[in-house]
């Protein structure tokens, strides 16, 4: 059995904790959710709501980003679902995707990133931090016995070789998207061999005749191909080293969306539906078999078992997979696909 744990992703809504509840009776490891506070449900509403449905499941939130909430205000949140769920319970923290640039503004700078990280860890130990505005010592005081401390394990969600390094030296693991250039072999040279390494991906499990750009395939994939020109869109600078053809559509892309989206709501405009829904018309344009084929972990059953024990072999210790469109549906399609080779434990949690 390939030693690598598998989880699911998702966009936090109404129905997600349903999602999570199914997504631990299937057997998955854990369920991690999107913060990103202008596009989805809250996470933390979502997660305890989820933590009353579950009794066994992971909970995790991915990521959370500096400067949405104060450390002492995201400490409380976190360990007010920690109280539902015990031990289930774990962050990533993030310079900030969506996070950020829905709100107009770039990522964080890795000083800022570093110092959430340790505030969150000092937070979670029971320990006292400075406050951001006028520097005096706070903590979780919040009721007798439930001021910490708490055993949360704070990932860090690295792409960059300094990231890589604040995982390695002040992380308990860390987190990366399947497409990291040159390969999530690279993130676990740069973090180390020893901490947990969690990996994001968005997929589904093709049928054997099923077209690469069938209607299902598409509702289930197609967004995070939209998300990988929107992170060309935000961050012109990745184009860079991409081969000529695929620059060559991300450079029209740009263009398009430059002339047919109000650049004073950009921002908004670019991101709405983000990893759940394609909403602009340059964006269902892009969902073509190739682009199914680069940006998503899909395939048929036995491909997308054969890319996992890739991962395994890479160094990556556990799968979290988004399932999109029909969202039961494609859970289900990965149960069958997975549990046949030994890659989710049973129902009863064996």
């Amino acid at each position: 059995m390939t030693d690598i744990a598998i989880s699911a992703f998702f966009a936090p809504t109404r129905d997600t904790p349903d999602h999570i509840r199914l997504a631990e009776e299937l057997g998955f490891a854990r369920a991690w959710c999107y913060d990103s506070p202008l596009l989805y449900d809250d996470v933390f509403v979502t997660l305890a709501r989820a933590a009353e449905r579950t009794s066994r499941i992971g909970l995790g939130v991915g990521v959370l980003v500096p400067g949405l909430r104060t450390p002492a205000v995201t400490a409380n949140a976190v360990t007010s679902v920690a109280s539902l769920a015990p031990g289930r319970v774990a962050v990533a923290v993030g310079a900030g995707f969506t996070g950020r640039f829905t709100l107009a503004l770039p990522p964080v700078r890795m000083a800022r990133l570093a110092a959430e990280v340790a505030d969150l860890r000092t937070l979670f130990a029971g320990g006292e931090v400075a406050h951001p505005e006028g520097g005096a010592p706070v903590r979780l005081i919040r009721v007798p016995g439930a001021d910490g401390p708490w055993s949360i394990p704070v990932y860090v969600s690295c792409r960059g070789l300094r990231a890589q390094e604040l995982a390695r030296t002040a992380g308990d693991g860390a987190m990366t998207g399947i497409f990291y250039p040159g390969g999530v072999g690279l993130v676990r040279e740069g973090i180390g061999p020893q901490i947990p390494l969690v990996v994001h991906a968005v997929g589904a499990v093709r049928d054997p005749d099923e077209a690469w750009d069938s209607p299902r395939l598409r509702a289930a994939v197609g967004p995070v191909v939209a998300v990988a020109f929107h992170q060309f869109a935000e961050q012109p600078w990745r184009l860079e080293g991409l081969e000529p053809g695929l620059r060559a559509r991300a450079e029209a892309y740009l263009e398009r969306i430059d002339r047919d989206l109000d650049p004073a709501r950009r921002h908004q405009d670019l991101h709405r539906g983000h990893l759940i829904e394609l909403e602009l018309e340059a964006d269902r344009e892009l969902v073509t078999p190739e682009h199914i084929r680069r940006f998503s972990m899909s395939g048929t059953a036995d491909e997308v078992v054969e890319r996992i024990h890739g991962l395994a072999a890479d160094g990556v210790t556990e799968l979290a997979v988004q399932p999109g469109g029909d969202v039961v549906d494609e859970l289900l399609r990965f149960a069958s696909a997975l549990r046949p080779a030994g890659l989710l434990r049973s129902p009863d949690g064996s």
